[in-house]
């Protein structure tokens, strides 16, 4: 069995060796932009990818490839929505292709268009305020309604990955307290006004208040046994906590119907107060589900191929207490 990763996170190791673990068998095809992509020391053979190149084009690429690399599996992270919406073109030549819907992950490759899906499902109360600027006076007037005495607003892009655009508003940086600490993802009202006046918005911005809780990705994957669901809260640390918080297993249940994808999900939520307010949903395995893995004890990459391969493997049940996990590192060459 040939399995390729195209062009994904670095953390793409831990979960080619996931997949290994179960399989020694299997071969691992891996490809970047980057030929440093620390990934390529899990795989057996590695490949260049294109730069500049349209998503219609990627994917016809990717099409070519497949059929020159005589590749079984396909895990996408890279184009991933565009690669989706032609998911029938890949099992015509008899390649399956690790994504959900077309359709629905083309809408989930959008913020504001999740939102409004979640908000139709039902789960209004898991959408946090929010406006949707497309120009830079509607970006001003949305920071203008949302800013209160007591909150900070935020804005990204509304289609973002990695958090790659996501900047908070914070004129405390300009104080000298601010000297010690380290640059991050602030940026002065001043600064953001300056910036974004000269943007085009052809990608519209998502602005809202920022949540202030605690951030937690819960990596998910419906298998005939049931729901599998980890609740991975993010720390300040090096490492994560595993905790099944029966409010947040109740959100995944129901965005999970609600999708009802087959393949590996990951639900990206905050807190703010008391409640539960979802960031973003990303139709994939998430850059850290190594860690949720470790710490729940149930392999999902493994249980997603397999499924994928029309093999409906049996799982454990997580024992369901607090568990802390080490964020494990990538190896380096120095």
């Amino acid at each position: 069995m040939r399995v390729w990763f195209n062009h994904w996170f670095s953390t793409a190791y831990h979960l080619i060796n996931l997949i290994r673990d179960a399989n020694p068998e299997f071969k691992f095809i891996g490809s970047n932009k980057n030929d440093y992509a620390i990934y390529k020391l899990a795989c057996d053979e590695w490949h260049r990818e294109p730069e500049k190149i349209s998503d219609a084009d990627y994917v016809d690429w990717c099409l070519s490839f497949c059929r020159e690399h005589a590749v079984n599996v396909f895990v996408p992270r890279r184009n991933l929505a565009a690669i989706a919406l032609r998911r029938d073109s890949f099992n015509q030549r008899g390649v399956k292709v690790l994504v959900g819907d077309g359709r629905l992950t083309k809408i989930l490759d959008d913020k504001i268009a999740t939102y409004e899906f979640i908000a139709a499902g039902g789960l209004t109360e898991i959408v946090p305020p929010y406006r949707i600027a497309t120009t830079f006076d509607e970006f001003v007037r949305a920071c203008d309604e949302l800013k209160t005495p007591t909150n900070r607003i935020c804005y990204k892009l509304a289609a973002d990955e990695g958090a790659l655009t996501f900047r908070v508003i914070d004129d405390a940086i300009e104080n000298i307290s601010a000297l010690h600490n380290m640059p991050n993802m602030k940026v002065t009202r001043a600064a953001a006004e300056k910036i974004l006046s000269r943007y085009d918005f052809k990608i519209p911005l998502l602005v809202m208040p920022y949540l202030s809780g605690r951030e937690i990705s819960v990596d998910c994957l419906t298998t005939a046994q049931g729901n599998i669901i980890i609740p991975r809260f993010k720390t300040n640390h090096r490492y994560s906590e595993i905790k099944f918080d029966d409010a947040i297993i109740h959100v995944a249940e129901k965005i999970l119907s609600l999708l009802n994808f087959d393949v590996p999900l990951n639900i990206q939520l905050r807190t703010d107060a008391e409640r539960l307010y979802l960031l973003e949903i990303n139709p994939r395995m998430s850059g850290g589900l190594q860690l949720s893995c470790l710490g729940a004890g149930v392999n999902i990459p493994d249980l997603a191929i397999s499924r994928l391969l029309g093999v409906d493997k049996p799982w454990t049940v997580p024992a369901k207490k607090f568990r802390r996990v080490a964020n494990i590192e990538s190896p380096i060459i120095l």
